[in-house]
């Protein structure tokens, strides 16, 4: 009987390795990984975790843990919601990085980063999670070179803090360890609170320690930092939600909600104020979705009924804006030869969809009326305000600041063309965006399409546990 862990991380291993020889044949490779990232998460969906299943002639165990030593992986219903999201965001990614050119070694490197992700969410002890991350910064150096010589400060950076969380935790998991031997005396716990607060401050990288999203946005392709950013902070919060509901003694030691609600705000004000100031689309992006990543980090904060649900909303819904908005400006700066907004001049009238992508998926992500954001970011000011109106106003101030510098990059599209010949965007180019904008505006009209997944995984992320 085969064990769904082994299973799953086994496909993702052998599937990078067949698509590391095939990557230059570019269309074939995109489509395989799409194809195979599409049916992992429908299985993963739609298979039993509490009783074997038959496979192509074997018996499948998905929610049977594999453990060797002290070490174990087990899927359960909470890290199957997270790997289903993982997965079918990558499935969208795989096609959108064929057609906006972000480079072909995204497809195997995809792939490995896949399934250190699900390592992350699978493992314990709880405290050997983050070494994953680290793992998955090391890896994403690759494709945030994307094969290009030259500036390497943007994989520096997306290494650095990562790395250096790693002894607080292991200094952590020490004093858990103590604790038991001596139950009257709760000076571990509090020191391994405060710890673990601290490693994770660095995991998660808010603002002011958000050096890795500008250096990455500038550097990497856009599609392709989006789905790193993606990624890595869904399983980020993943990790830190499994930490609070494992760990009681954790919130009461730390006041968690109170330092999440003050580091989201400041880092979505901060975002939002960089974003109006950029000159290049890279950038913009990234501190775009540094704005958003803060709204998502209040979510988490708010730790009453409502606040986990919002969150997991929030996340679902800034997946669709920001790989809108990424993939508007991948496309733009493909076909301009640049993303500086001084030399995009002329873009509308080449690129019409792509132009129109970026300012939807920018106006998606500060949560304006009629996109997918909208419901979900009125729910969140509404639930801050009862905490503080005060922090509801600074978050508006940041979400003026993206909807000002979404405006200014589509401002730049407009005007006369280069000299230079233009290529006018292609016809899959122009479908994938008009999909995505039109998915957007879906959810905007209806935002009620998302109640179902958004239950379905509420009570699971709020009891998990070892």
């Amino acid at each position: 009987m085969i064990t769904g862990p082994v299973l799953l991380l086994a496909i993702l291993v052998i599937a990078a390795v067949a698509l590391y020889v095939l990557r230059r044949l570019e269309w074939v490779a995109s489509l395989l990984a799409a194809a195979l990232t599409a049916l992992v998460a429908f299985a993963l969906w739609n298979l039993p975790l509490d009783a074997p299943t038959r496979l192509a002639g074997r018996i499948v165990a998905v929610g049977q843990a594999v453990v060797w030593e002290d070490i174990s992986l087990h899927i359960t219903p909470a890290s199957r919601a997270l790997l289903v999201f993982l997965f079918a965001t990558a499935a969208l990614t795989f096609i959108l990085v064929w057609r906006t050119y972000q480079g072909r070694t995204f497809y195997p490197f995809g792939l490995a980063l896949l399934a250190l992700w699900s390592v992350a969410a699978l493992l314990q002890p709880l405290t050997l999670a983050p070494f994953a991350i680290v793992l998955v910064s090391i890896l994403s150096v690759f494709v945030i070179q994307a094969g290009r010589a030259g500036e390497t400060h943007g994989a520096w950076r997306q290494l650095l803090f990562p790395t250096l969380s790693i002894p607080l935790f292991i200094v952590a998991a020490w004093y858990i360890d103590q604790a038991p031997l001596n139950p009257d005396d709760t000076t571990a716990y509090r020191v391994a609170s405060w710890l673990l607060i601290a490693g994770f401050v660095l995991l998660l990288q808010p603002a002011p320690l958000h050096v890795a999203i500008p250096a990455v946005a500038g550097q990497a392709p856009p599609v392709v930092a989006a789905f790193l950013w993606i990624g890595g902070q869904s399983v980020t919060l993943f990790l830190l939600q499994r930490f609070l509901v494992t760990y009681p003694w954790l919130s009461t030691a730390v006041d968690s909600a109170r330092w999440l609600l003050w580091l989201g705000v400041f880092t979505a004000v901060l975002g939002g104020v960089l974003t109006f100031a950029q000159r290049r689309l890279g950038r913009l992006v990234g501190y775009a979705s540094l704005y958003d990543y803060g709204i998502l980090i209040v979510a988490l904060g708010l730790r009453g009924t409502a606040g986990l649900p919002t969150a997991i909303w929030l996340l679902l819904t800034r997946t669709l804006s920001l790989l809108t908005l990424a993939t508007g400006a991948a496309a733009i700066r493909h076909y301009m030869a640049s993303d500086r907004l001084e030399r995009v001049s002329g873009a509308v009238s080449r690129l019409p969809w792509a132009v129109i992508a970026m300012i939807v998926g920018g106006f998606g992500l500060a949560g304006l009326p009629l996109t997918a954001q909208f419901s979900s970011r009125w729910a969140l000011l509404q639930l801050v305000a009862e905490e503080d109106p005060r922090w509801a106003l600074l978050l508006l101030f940041g979400a003026l600041g993206v909807v000002l510098g979404s405006v200014r990059a589509g401002r730049a599209c407009f005007g006369s063309l280069p000299l230079a010949p233009v290529e006018r965007e292609s016809h899959s180019v122009a479908l994938l965006c008009a999909a995505l904008v039109f998915c957007g505006l879906l959810l905007g009209l209806f935002p009620q399409l998302l109640t179902g997944p958004v239950a379905a995984v509420i009570l699971p992320l709020s009891v998990l546990g070892p």
